[in-house]
């Protein structure tokens, strides 16, 4: 799972509940301030606008997700990966309004987090696997919230400063 350590290392704390809301509130807070220009705005050519990377992080955590659901519902099926990139082609971010997007983002993180209170303390370490990866349903959290933090680094460094 070597691909995935460094979003793990990155979720600012062992406790699920925690590392979720820390990583969903600095996303928000990072976000809210910007116009509908700034969030059209790609450092480069050929890179995502900022819509397209909240998009991105919308999707990816419903796929990460869709595997911790079946993997606490103990499906043996080993699932399939997804490629970012066609995902982020055919989303069209950038036709939608911030506020669809922060909606979106708010609805699907708070789904998350309800799923992994209403989850026994034994389900969290379950195994399964996708995209040729083993994941434990607890490593999946921290995935997801690394996964942020990564991109936030990214917005910070690399789009806000030449906005």
């Amino acid at each position: 799972m070597s691909y995935f350590d460094k979003y793990i290392a990155l979720s600012t704390s062992q406790d699920i509940e925690q590392t979720m809301v820390e990583s969903h509130n600095h996303l928000i807070q990072t976000i809210l301030p910007l116009t509908e220009e700034q969030m059209l705005f790609k450092y480069e050519e050929n890179k995502w606008s900022i819509k397209d990377l909240l998009q991105h992080l919308i999707d990816t955590e419903r796929v990460f997700m869709y595997r911790a659901m079946c993997f606490a519902r103990n499906d043996k099926s080993e699932l399939p990966g997804f490629d970012e990139n066609e995902f982020a082609a055919e989303a069209m971010a950038d036709l939608k309004s911030k506020g669809q997007l922060l909606n979106e983002y708010i609805a699907v993180h708070k789904s998350t987090i309800m799923f992994y209170n209403t989850l026994p303390n034994e389900a969290m370490d379950r195994k399964g696997r996708a995209s040729g990866n083993e994941f434990t349903i607890k490593s999946i959290a921290h995935i997801i919230a690394g996964h942020i933090q990564h991109h936030l680094s990214v917005i910070e460094e690399r789009y806000l400063p030449n906005l």
